[in-house]
């Protein structure tokens, strides 16, 4: 099939796209038959699910028994809410279990368990609301309670229930995963890419597949709703498997040009992945083989938009792609379904005024098969209209005409379009197969006895909604300190007595108010506070992994912090009032404190609070070096002891220009990383700085759920002279500022 060789393939090539999902189950930890993955979901999310598959069910099914329920439109929009509310809060919970045994796989087990429950309730309430239907008429023939028309009637519905069951099943499911769709994009992707990163993301099309809830994938109706007409029959105008065998054929070839690779008579496992990842990326479909949009583009060129040489451009790749299409053109035309693929896009106006009685590819026969016109025809006249009328044959038949008139042109727009839907149909037909397998290995229970046994042996995946959780205080497993100091806070206080001022005012409306009112929105607590610094606390306690960002928020806190400082400074030199400067250290322990009281009250003994203060230092020669420098930076770090003296002791030896800055230790760095994903960026921005320097960055939540960017320049600590700072040696040590240059922000956005 991949042996022969054509010019087509000989010139240059476009790099294709791969569609890749990066899912499995495979790291966690099998349930008590050693088989399945035991998972119990939130009752409330199960009960929310079923309330609003039974109004989609009434909505769609035009059963007179749910006639009530239609009609109760407040009803619904409450259960609608109610389902999206829980099912924000489910997920979330579990996003926070999967960082907690840092395991992203139990959020996909999450997902993948909340789609394998709506299936099981959309076809469970589907059974009972049929199960309701015959118990209602047997009860109606036995008691004779009702008049006979009225029996039939019932019968007639329950006789349209199984007739459309693949119809109200699809609606209803449709409508519920697109709820789910929009939950997903709107309130949990932020948290997903925060924590594990954008690589870890589903696709939007794994869970928008119209193949999940389809009870046959291969139906005519499905296929010509969702993608486009095919079938697997010898007889069928057009059939899948040649299509999808041409198109790997044809993808191959670019591979063997793109990689250069040798041909060979076989393919490996590895090389037919990747063919398939590109078949399912629609977009290579254009890419390959749109010559249409090229053309416009060159059309639109003769306006002058365009130089000479991108004319040029332009002109060879629409011939390139012009050829390709023409070779597989030929290709489907020598395999005689080009006249079907054009005939199905033809029919798209009328099919279904046939269907029933005929399916969809029985028109489309009727269209493109003269030897079977005649037998649909007939089949059309034995079977007449629910009205008992005879079937209108005319519109076929000038649909017959219509399809004889379309050009080569017209027929290789539709092949275009033909591609695309296959691409699609296969992409999600692959992506069912995954998300299928993944649902069978899942146990969904809510026995007990299967919940007692598999939480005792820890192979319970509990997804559960925040108001279902046992609320329990957890003990505190680490905490990070956060220590403020204002610079030249004596002579500040001296300046305002002389104007007969109030400094204590000054200080508390200028600094310890505005602070005290941002602590609750990073859940920081006061450890205390002195005349001219603060210290504050933000905990992490056992089992809480919602809350485990507590670095990330005393970084976002103390930005905030300067930000409230700066403020305030604009306003008091518009009064000629002293401006404040800080310098904030942020210090992560990965232990508890220790406490120890004095009469009633509790004082805290933790080292971080002895490094805060180091890191938060200025020292005073370094001061008055840079005290008329404009440096990019707010945050430098020099040593000027031997490493001996360094390594001697566990005190902060380090030299520091901090004013208005803010430093981060190691141990916090390293456990930033942790809470969120961090970019690595290597910045060459000559408006900050001429060398290049590093930064990281990422995203975290405040208490509210709000996202707030973090941008952490990671700088190297020299060794330099004590007298003169001249430069001796780079040391091999690093220090790490939270960075608050707007300019920064901006380039790293404009860069990302």
């Amino acid at each position: 099939m991949f042996s022969s060789s054509l010019k087509i393939f000989d010139h240059t090539l476009p790099d294709l796209k791969s569609y890749k999902i990066n899912f499995s189950l495979k790291k966690l930890t099998p349930g008590v038959d050693n088989i399945h993955h035991d998972v119990h979901i939130s009752p409330k999310l199960r009960r929310s699910v079923v309330s609003v598959v039974e109004y989609l069910m009434a909505i769609h099914s035009n059963a007179s028994e749910f006639e009530l329920i239609k009609k109760n439109t407040s009803g619904w929009t409450a259960a609608r809410d109610n389902f999206k509310e829980t099912c924000v809060d489910v997920l979330m919970n579990a996003i926070s279990a999967a960082k907690a045994q840092k395991e992203y796989q139990i959020d996909f087990l999450a997902q993948t368990a909340l789609t394998k429950l709506i299936m099981e309730e959309i076809r469970n309430r589907f059974e009972i609301l049929v199960e309701h239907y015959k118990n209602i008429i047997r009860k109606h023939e036995v008691s004779g309670s009702v008049g006979i028309k009225t029996v039939i009637l019932l019968k007639e519905e329950l006789s349209n229930l199984l007739n459309n069951r693949r119809r109200i099943k699809s609606q209803v499911a449709g409508e519920l995963f697109q709820f789910l769709i929009d939950i997903q994009l709107q309130d949990v992707r932020n948290s997903r890419e925060s924590n594990f990163g954008p690589d870890i993301l589903l696709p939007d099309a794994f869970f928008s597949n119209p193949v999940i809830h389809a009870e046959n994938s291969t139906s005519d109706h499905f296929l010509a709703e969702a993608y486009v007409l095919f079938g697997n029959r010898l007889t069928d105008p057009i059939k899948y498997t040649p299509i999808i065998d041409l198109l790997q054929g044809f993808f191959y070839k670019v591979h063997q040009k793109n990689e250069k690779a040798v041909i060979t008579e076989s393919v490996n496992d590895e090389v037919m992945k990747q063919l398939s990842g590109q078949i399912n990326e629609e977009d290579n479909i254009d890419t390959l083989f749109n010559y249409f949009e090229y053309e416009n583009k060159i059309r639109e060129s003769g306006k002058g938009t365009k130089s000479k040489d991108e004319i040029i451009g332009l002109k060879n790749e629409a011939k390139a792609r012009k050829n390709r299409l023409n070779y597989l053109y030929k290709k489907i035309k020598t395999k005689k379904m080009i006249d079907g693929i054009a005939a199905s896009f033809e029919m798209q106006q009328i099919y279904r005024d046939y269907c029933p009685p005929l399916n969809p590819l029985e028109v489309l026969k009727y269209l493109v098969s003269p030897k079977e016109r005649n037998e649909i025809t007939n089949k059309l006249k034995r079977l007449k209209g629910s009205d008992g009328k005879t079937t209108n044959l005319k519109p076929l038949l000038e649909a017959v005409k219509n399809q004889r008139k379309v050009n080569t042109d017209t027929k290789k727009h539709y092949l275009i379009q033909y591609m695309k839907g296959i691409s699609r149909y296969h992409r999600d037909l692959q992506n069912y197969k995954i998300l299928k397998e993944a649902m069978d290995w899942i146990n969904l229970t809510d026995d007990e006895n299967t919940l007692r046994l598999s939480r005792i042996n820890h192979t319970l995946y509990d997804f559960l909604h925040s108001s279902e959780q046992t609320e329990v205080e957890k003990p505190v497993a680490n905490h990070v300190i956060l220590k403020t100091d204002v610079r030249g806070s004596t002579d500040i206080t001296h300046q305002i007595k002389e104007r007969g001022l109030n400094p204590a005012s000054y200080f508390s409306f200028n600094f310890f108010n505005p602070i005290t009112e941002i602590l609750a929105e990073y859940g920081a607590e006061k450890v205390f506070i002195e005349g001219d610094a603060i210290i504050l606390s933000i905990f992490e306690k056992e089992d809480t992994p919602k809350d485990w960002y507590a670095v990330a928020r005393a970084c976002g806190l103390a930005i905030n912090m300067l930000m409230i400082t700066q403020r305030y400074n604009a306003k008091s030199k518009q009064h000629r009032l002293p401006i404040l400067e800080q310098g904030i250290g942020i210090c992560y322990r990965n232990t508890p404190p220790t406490y120890l009281f004095d009469g009633d009250n509790q004082i805290m003994i933790s080292p971080a609070i002895n490094l805060a203060d180091r890191l938060s230092g200025c020292t005073k020669s370094l001061r008055k070096k840079f005290a008329d420098q404009k440096l990019p930076f707010n945050l430098y770090v020099y040593q000027t002891s031997p490493d001996e003296d360094l390594n001697g002791t566990s005190d902060d030896l380090l030299s520091r220009y901090n004013v208005n800055g803010i430093e981060l230790n190691q141990d916090g760095f390293a456990k930033l990383k942790e809470e969120i994903n961090l970019q690595k960026i290597r910045c060459y921005a000559p408006d900050i700085q001429e060398e290049k320097f590093v930064v990281y960055t990422g995203t975290f939540p405040t208490i509210s759920g709000k996202y707030q960017r973090l941008v952490i320049r990671e700088a190297d600590i020299p060794l330099v002279s004590s007298d003169t700072l001249d430069v001796i040696q780079m040391t091999g040590r690093k220090y790490y500022e939270v960075c608050t240059n707007r300019r920064l922000y901006e380039f790293i956005k404009n860069n990302n």
